[in-house]
């Protein structure tokens, strides 16, 4: 029946909802946005520089520069209280985009 014990591909379940909330402060504090797209420039949209802390539903990829532009950070669905939880030195965090694969 094709059943055994190794997957050979596989592939994201579409419907997959894409929530991230973003804090101005460290442990889920502070002022909160949150995002449902893609975002090119975290400063232009919500005049901030800096992202202490997220809830994220769905994948998504945190990058240090406006553009999607290296370093980048992967986050999984989960609680992030402060930038180290994501493997960041600090909370620049200028630009994301939801990781669909």
């Amino acid at each position: 029946m094709g059943l055994n014990d190794h997957v050979c591909s596989c592939k994201m379940a579409s419907g997959v909802p894409y929530k991230l909330q973003l804090y101005g402060k460290g442990d889920l504090a502070g002022q909160a946005f949150e995002a449902t797209e893609d975002c090119p420039s975290v400063l232009e949209k919500f005049y901030w520089r800096e992202v202490h802390s997220c809830k994220v539903l769905g994948g998504w990829v945190f990058y240090e520069h406006p553009d999607y532009k290296d370093p980048q950070y992967l986050l999984e669905k989960g609680e992030y209280r402060k930038p180290t939880d994501w493997g960041a030195v600090c909370p620049n965090v200028q630009s994301f985009r939801r990781h669909t694969e």
